[in-house]
């Protein structure tokens, strides 16, 4: 769970700034070569395809990476505690609605391609999936207790101080008692996204059309619809710790590990700036609840 929190946070700023420079220009060329590895497209597709990925990475540069970037730049600022910092409610939240608008992007660009999908490609499909879902159990349901509590806790430690450098002992500490109180969510979650995915396969199965591939990806990757009560529950719960969570390590950090964060965020920025299209201009993310005032 936290490690969702954590990407939705961080966006497509989770590894280092020379590989997100490496993807972004590479972009059209690593979605093709996922669209043939989990669908084993054939060139056909592919060429049909291409003039959907060159309007949805157009539209990325011009209309959500300035967004990314001014969500960098809320964290950047916050990072230097001025008059406009933003609170962490107000970065989660902000993150949140960036990943909900590449949601909307990611449902564009695949529902055309899985609209064309025969039968064999419907069934490597359903197996490229299995295997994946396969690896994720063994990744994050060790059988053992403690041995999945202990990689949860070197998961996150790691992912805060490929930002901050490393922590200190008092740091790990206020780490694992949050994560202590935050449900682990990923047997609900890998279980979801088994079910979705069985959904998914079915309508493809069934020969939906594009516009009803259309309709149930929005439902899923858009709105989770389907999730339970329950969960969503335990979400509010992971939300609220992680915002003290953070809220505390950034009263924690020293000179040396603000300074790492700061320049991260910064070279990041800059880094994605380069492929805005057209020239950077200032832009402000839409209005967020929890960003109304400048603590958040």
């Amino acid at each position: 769970m936290l490690r969702a929190i954590t990407i939705a946070i961080l966006l497509l700023l989770c590894s280092a700034c020379s590989r997100t420079e490496f993807a972004y220009r590479n972009a059209d060329w690593l979605l093709e070569y996922y669209a043939w590895k989990a669908l084993k497209t054939n060139a056909v597709q592919r060429d049909h395809w291409q003039p959907v990925v060159q309007s949805t990475l157009r539209h990325h540069r011009e209309q959500e990476l300035p967004l990314v970037i001014a969500w960098l730049n809320l964290a950047e600022r916050s990072t230097r505690k001025t008059a406009e910092s933003a609170g962490t409610a107000c970065l989660l939240d902000s993150a949140l609605l960036l990943y909900q608008r590449h949601a909307r992007l990611a449902v564009e660009l695949a529902t055309p391609l899985l609209a064309e999908l025969g039968a064999a490609q419907i069934r490597h499909l359903e197996e490229y999936m299995r295997e994946r879902q396969q690896d994720d159990i063994e990744l994050y349901l060790n059988p053992d207790p403690q041995r999945r509590k202990v990689a949860r806790q070197q998961r996150i430690t790691e992912r805060i101080e490929n930002w901050t450098g490393k922590l200190n002992d008092s740091q790990h500490q206020l780490i694992n008692n949050t994560l202590s109180r935050i449900p682990d969510l990923s047997p609900s979650w890998l279980d979801y996204r088994a079910q979705q995915t069985g959904t998914l396969l079915t309508i493809l199965s069934n020969g939906a059309d594009a516009e009803e591939l259309r309709a149930y990806l929005y439902s899923w990757w858009v709105y989770r619809d389907g999730i339970t009560t329950e969960t969503r529950e335990d979400w509010q719960v992971a939300r609220q710790e992680f915002i003290q969570l953070m809220d505390k390590l950034a009263t924690s950090l020293s000179t040396a590990q603000r300074t790492t964060l700061e320049n991260r965020l910064i070279e990041m920025r800059e880094a994605l700036a380069t492929f805005v299209l057209p020239e950077p201009v200032p832009v402000n993310l839409p209005d967020v609840p929890a960003c109304a005032s400048p603590t958040g």
